[in-house]
């Protein structure tokens, strides 16, 4: 593997936590509890796998629908 496709393979797959925090639209202090809770786990200090981060996104978004639309109708 070359310099560029590493760099490439590197963009593709791996996010910070400012990058995860962003895509997931939650705070830092919320990253945090999620590391700590072992529901998202750095491959590295502030190194996320994208894949995990999107993972997480779609069980985050099955929670809200569950729990939120259902408080909304009550």
């Amino acid at each position: 593997m070359n310099r560029d496709e590493l760099f490439k393979f590197i963009d593709e797959n791996i996010m910070d936590t400012e990058e995860v925090t962003k895509y997931l639209g939650i705070s830092r202090q919320r990253l945090y509890d999620l590391i700590k809770k072992d529901i998202l786990v750095p491959i590295r200090k502030g190194i996320y796998l994208r894949e995990d981060a999107e993972k997480r996104k779609e069980e985050q978004g099955e929670l809200r629908e569950k729990y939120y639309r259902k408080s909304d109708q009550d």
